[in-house]
């Protein structure tokens, strides 16, 4: 999955889409970010791929990457811990998910 934020102007993967009440968020992984980013569908978000391509599991209130979950990287993605981070990239990278040069 793919959005694309209209202020930034930037297309990001989506990592996993969770619920709260009647609003819908998103994990996503910017280029150079550090970690996941949190984007809430209302606020200027356009939907540019709607596919969850790959291994999606169901956990908690959402679904989510699934090596997200099995690694329990999620939280320490959220704080923008770098080990995670690299771990998460290497994950990616392997997967075909990014590019090599993607960081």
């Amino acid at each position: 999955m793919k959005i694309r934020n209209q202020f930034a102007r930037q297309t990001v993967d989506i990592y996993a889409i969770y619920w709260i009440g009647e609003n819908t968020y998103f994990y996503g992984l910017p280029k150079g970010n550090g970690g996941l980013t949190v984007y809430k569908l209302e606020n200027g978000i356009d939907i540019i791929d709607p596919n969850l391509d790959g291994d999606f599991i169901y956990y908690k209130e959402g679904v989510f990457y699934k090596p997200l979950i099995e690694e329990k990287l999620l939280d320490d993605l959220l704080e923008y811990d770098e080990t995670a981070y690299n771990r998460f990239l290497e994950i990616l990278k392997a997967k075909g998910r990014v590019d090599p040069d993607f960081y």
